[in-house]
């Protein structure tokens, strides 16, 4: 069977209310400075400043700590009149282009604590580089933490569609975060899941395995089943036909693994992290 591919990430999407409330999709109209630097795009966790105004959160690569104030919500689009016009009103854009001189600009914000947000999976690694992860059924009600990658959902390494590039990571073993982190998961996106099978060759007592061929569709935090392999194993690292475990195997030989994660995941704010759970002023 064919699986959806997702190309990158691509921010934070609304898509419901925790505990069956009705969602109505609604937003609030938060200003833009005038001249704000930062490029905003669909799908960008922000926060108010001090003055009143929107910009973009600093939830950081891997990090557990808050915004001072807390995150506001999620960027989703913006109003304003462009210079020189139009003269029937403003022009509703998908993103904020860094530098627009505009000073009737406001964004749309999703800004309800209780929302249910849709994201991509991304790999857990040190430096930051973007590779695209899953997360495994047992990761369900774990936490994750932001991370901005330079590839937006199109693929082509840049912010095109004017869509976030922001996506989700689980440990750095890529297996549940049991510490205090942004998001929580509240279920899988059974849309995008991707099982896929290959034959490698493991040795009793090591996390190594060697797969016979290359496999594109296995991505770290894939669950692992098959002879030998320890029930609740992931994968940890994959690397052509090299692959890690996140448990030793317990028997040697070659035998067909069936790697089984989901690309996509539902998540909701942990308390704490959004402004209006959060007591710290700005």
């Amino acid at each position: 069977m064919a699986y959806p591919t997702v190309n990158g990430p691509y921010g934070l999407i609304p898509v419901n209310l925790i505990g069956g409330q009705v969602f109505a999709g609604s937003t609030r109209m938060i200003p833009i400075a005038s001249g704000y630097a930062s490029s905003l795009y669909f799908g960008d966790p922000v926060k108010f400043t001090s003055t009143g105004t929107l910009i973009t959160s600093g939830l950081a690569y891997n990090s557990a700590a808050a915004e001072t104030g807390g995150t506001l919500g999620v960027f989703l689009g913006c109003e304003y009149t462009p210079a020189g016009g139009p003269l029937y009103g403003k022009e509703r854009y998908q993103m904020w282009t860094g530098g627009t001189v505009a000073a009737d600009a406001v964004a749309y914000v999703c800004d309800d604590p209780d929302v249910v947000m849709k994201a991509a999976m991304i790999a857990y690694n040190a430096s930051g580089t973007p590779v695209m992860g899953c997360a495994p059924a047992n990761a369900l009600g774990t936490n994750l933490t932001s991370m901005a990658t330079a590839t937006a959902d199109d693929g082509t390494g840049a912010n095109v569609n004017g869509n976030s590039n922001v996506g989700l990571m689980l440990s750095s073993t890529n297996t549940r975060r049991t510490t205090t982190s942004p998001f929580r998961i509240v279920q899988m996106v059974p849309d995008t899941q991707l099982v896929t099978q290959s034959t490698g060759t493991t040795s009793s007592s090591s996390t190594s395995v060697t797969l016979a061929a290359a496999n594109s569709s296995i991505k770290t935090g894939m669950t692992v089943t098959g002879t030998g392999i320890a029930a609740g194993t992931v994968v940890q690292a994959i690397s052509g036909t090299s692959l890690t475990l996140s448990a030793n195997a317990t028997a040697s030989g070659t035998v067909t693994l069936t790697f089984n994660g989901y690309q996509e995941v539902l998540v909701k704010w942990n308390f704490g992290y959004h402004a209006y759970q959060n007591a710290v002023a700005i």
